[in-house]
């Protein structure tokens, strides 16, 4: 069942004097927990195809299907790692490999939900809803290289760009 986090959760109050931390743009890092299991997932498929090249009883099809296999899984390493999102000209975008490039006017936003779906691999391991005024909800299922506590201070500076009074005037 997926459950909804919330955008910011500090663990300390923050002094008045101290200034909040603006993060523009949080990335998925190679070095993770998620990028760890994809990784060694990848090398152990790609260890048993080679295995099975070597091999004389393996058959062509067996040898196709994991060659498939362990190159399907350095492609999904590769988009995991490259995602990317940012805070450009009141704006979130969306980056990955094969995904393309995403973007979501501020303006045109009601609501940016950060859901993490825990371990189900249909929709992702974490993934952010925006939802837009007038239009359908658009989710965004974010691959397993991902780091929450970036990416809870990208939804925390999110939440202070939503609050900004100037981000409204224009549109009026």
């Amino acid at each position: 069942m997926a459950e909804i986090i919330g955008a910011y959760a500090p663990r300390r109050r923050q002094r008045e004097d101290e200034e909040e931390e603006c993060v523009r743009e949080a990335h998925a890092q190679f070095i993770s927990l998620g990028g760890a299991i994809i990784l060694s997932l990848c090398i152990v498929l790609s260890l048993v195809a080679l295995m099975t090249l070597m091999l004389p009883a393996a058959s062509n099809l067996q040898r196709l299907v994991l060659l498939l296999l362990a190159g399907i899984s350095w492609l999904y390493l590769l988009d995991s790692v490259t995602e990317k999102l940012r805070l450009v000209d009141k704006a979130v975008e969306y980056r990955s490999f094969f995904s393309g490039r995403r973007s979501y006017l501020l303006t045109e936003l009601e609501a940016v939900l950060l859901v993490h779906q825990g371990f189900n691999l249909e929709r992702g391991f974490e993934s952010i809803e925006f939802q837009r005024v007038g239009k359908k909800p658009d989710r965004i299922s974010l691959g397993p290289c991902w780091q929450r506590n970036k990416l809870e201070s990208l939804m925390h500076s999110l939440e202070t760009e939503l609050r900004d009074p100037h981000l409204f005037e224009e549109v009026r």
